[in-house]
């Protein structure tokens, strides 16, 4: 199993209502392929989890992923055939 969904910071909402259906699918499917981080820029969190191999292979590659999550929002971004939900917090 792989991270799908990244938390960063602490949101307003918490993660269950936003990633799951219910609580039981949140507990069941959900919580374990949730990864949380105080880190903000994109490509670094991209590289802890494993979806690619270097920060400098996002910047060559996906130029638009290379950002800093500062404010609060909700993000779904595609990078190959995985795609990742992004919940970012204060």
């Amino acid at each position: 199993m792989y991270i799908e969904n990244i938390v960063i910071g602490t949101p307003i909402v918490p993660p269950c209502s936003i990633f799951g259906k219910n609580l039981t699918d949140w507990d069941t499917n959900e919580k374990d392929k949730t990864h949380y981080t105080e880190e903000r820029f994109l490509p670094k969190i991209l590289v802890d989890i494993g979806a690619t191999k270097s920060v400098s292979e996002i910047r060559r590659n996906r130029k638009d992923l290379v950002i800093n999550l500062d404010g609060l929002s909700y993000k779904e971004i595609k990078l190959g055939k995985r795609k990742f939900f992004i919940l970012v917090g204060n």
